[in-house]
């Protein structure tokens, strides 16, 4: 599809937001300027065939040639739009095809939530719906949980401040570390449904106790990473801390005093305040964890700079073993090196602890 000529402006232009599906903002500017969905999207290169979408269960996909009318149409840099809709430049359409504009359903781990209901009040009739994936949708300024469950509503976090604490630790934490955070969250996350499906660690204290705030039973998995945020949260910071010693080369065993393996584990369990627990099993899903970021520096070298500072907590980590690639959009689980996933039957665990 050739432009011979840019297109003009709409008259109406709407608030654009970070995260936003391309669905989500072609509905909102569609009613904005008073057309029907299907006016836009052909507009901007759609078939005559293009039907509603429906933005909470389906994506737009937009060719380059589609784009650039968006930009247009919208008085929006192209730059501007990529940065906001950040699904715009995984369409998989090349320049030269025939159909600019395409529909696709997005799989099941990836499904939209929709903005804080508050945040998006002054922004129109219609919901703003944001690209899934993220496992845990907090909005700290109105301490909501923005991702729905079967009953489709969001959860007011008034009874639960620690979810919202977490959260700004989270962030604080990716800030710190770099992508490498977006890892050790997903490990943490997946060393947290391990506790939860093998009933280890704190699925009778503070775990039960969020599910009864919440209503709901083990049986609501949508629930589970918003009961165990805090605890995978404090977990993921205690990774952190043990990789950047590895990123130096320090080992637990070969480095200073009380760096152990077992004196991590146990330090860990200290700060979650589940010692007890920790020692009687749930110390298992550390030392999985534990085998997968062995220190692969040799002994001699390690022995040779054992004085060497951890890596400062003010300089992002590099990426290490194994996770020299780690994806940035989609389901947190995929950002995982541990192998078990959340609603599926667990298996043994071949490891042995580190030394």
């Amino acid at each position: 599809m050739r432009i011979e000529e840019p297109l003009p402006r709409l008259p109406g232009r709407v608030v654009m937001v970070r995260g936003e599906t391309i669905a989500s903002y072609l509905w909102r500017l569609a009613v904005r300027n008073g057309m029907a969905f299907e006016e836009l999207a052909q507009y901007i290169g759609a078939p005559r065939t293009i039907r509603a979408v429906d933005p909470g269960a389906e994506e737009v996909r937009l060719g380059p040639a589609a784009r650039q009318r968006l930009a247009e149409v919208s008085g929006r840099p192209l730059p501007h739009l990529e940065r906001a809709l950040v699904s715009l430049g995984d369409s998989g359409i090349g320049p030269r095809a025939r159909h600019q504009v395409k529909v696709e359903a997005w799989p099941e781990n990836w499904m939209p939530v929709q903005a804080c209901a508050l945040c998006a009040a002054g922004l129109g009739e219609r919901p703003v719906w944001r690209v899934g994936g993220g496992q845990w949708p907090v909005c700290v300024r109105h301490g909501r949980w923005t991702a729905v469950g079967r009953g489709q509503f969001q959860v007011g976090l008034e009874r639960l401040p620690e979810v919202v604490e977490a959260h700004v630790r989270r962030v604080g934490l990716e800030r710190r570390t770099g992508l490498y955070a977006r890892a050790l969250l997903a490990d943490a996350q997946q060393v947290a449904v391990y506790w939860w499906q093998c009933r280890q660690m704190a699925w009778r204290g503070v775990w039960r106790a969020r599910q009864e705030v919440l209503g709901v039973d083990r049986s609501a998995l949508w629930a589970v990473p918003l009961v165990v945020y805090p605890e995978v949260v404090i977990v993921a910071e205690a990774m952190a801390v043990r990789e950047r010693q590895r990123a130096v080369g320090r080992s637990f065993a070969g480095g200073p005093a009380g760096w152990s393996t077992g004196r991590w584990v146990q330090w860990v369990g200290e700060r979650l305040g589940m010692g007890e627990e920790m020692a009687a099993g749930g110390h298992r899903g550390l030392e999985a964890w534990l085998m997968s970021h062995r220190n692969t520096v040799p002994v001699v070298e390690r022995l040779a700079r054992q004085d060497a500072r951890a890596h400062p907590r003010s300089v992002p980590l590099a990426l290490l073993e194994p996770h020299r690639v780690v994806p940035v959009h989609g389901p947190l689980e995929e950002a995982s090196c541990l192998p078990w996933r959340l609603g599926a039957r667990m298996t043994s665990m071949p490891w042995r602890p580190t030394q």
